[in-house]
């Protein structure tokens, strides 16, 4: 049988692996110029996010630590676990506003009177936390205007969208890549089950 030649990669195909490598090459070199300083002072990666973030917007529910991080439940748990060990955040609670109830839909005792709503779990940068990503945050800071030098505003503005725009694409494309993986085994089975030689009587 007349082997099947093998069609050439398509030039959009060609560019999307040559984009992802050099995406994934800069990515890569990138986060190990900025590990030493966190490797300093014993920082994950996760770690100086968190901190950033409470930096940043202050105290905040762990449910939108986890949504703005974009972390599982189980993940921002590890994360703030060791921090906190480490004495760089705290956590606590807060109640969330009442939901609105008209008055003459309560009991009598309770009309007029503050309510609280559900309680939930918060978390903060403590004082250790504030003199840490104080000293360390400059320092990324700098390292990465340098490292994007030779990037202007209008360039970068386009890495932020385009990165974005690849991220917020990830369930569509994770279904693509299912189907094609699934076409892919199938012809490469159909190619073996062609190839074999048929059984001699």
């Amino acid at each position: 049988m007349r082997k099947r030649r093998r069609q050439p990669p398509k030039k959009k195909e060609r560019l999307a692996w040559a984009a992802y490598l050099e995406l994934s090459d800069a990515a890569r070199w990138i986060e190990a110029k900025l590990r030493a300083p966190l490797d300093v002072f014993g920082l994950s990666r996760e770690e100086f996010r968190l901190m950033v973030m409470l930096h940043r917007d202050g105290r905040l529910k762990l449910s939108e630590a986890e949504e703005k991080l974009e972390r599982s439940r189980e993940s921002m748990y590890e994360t703030v676990q060791r921090a906190e060990e480490f004495g760089w955040v705290r956590r606590g609670t807060m109640y969330l506003p009442a939901a609105e109830v008209r008055q003459s839909r309560l009991p009598k005792e309770q009309r007029n009177k503050p309510r609280l709503g559900r309680r939930v779990g918060t978390i903060e940068l403590s004082p250790e936390g504030e003199r840490l990503i104080g000293t360390v945050l400059p320092k990324q800071e700098e390292m990465l205007r340098l490292f994007m030098a030779e990037l202007d505003s209008r360039e970068m503005k386009s890495l932020i969208r385009i990165c974005g725009k690849l991220r917020r694409e990830e369930d569509f494309t994770a279904i693509r890549f299912g189907a094609a993986l699934i076409r892919a085994s199938e012809e490469f089975d159909q190619g073996e089950q062609d190839g074999e030689p048929e059984d001699e009587d």
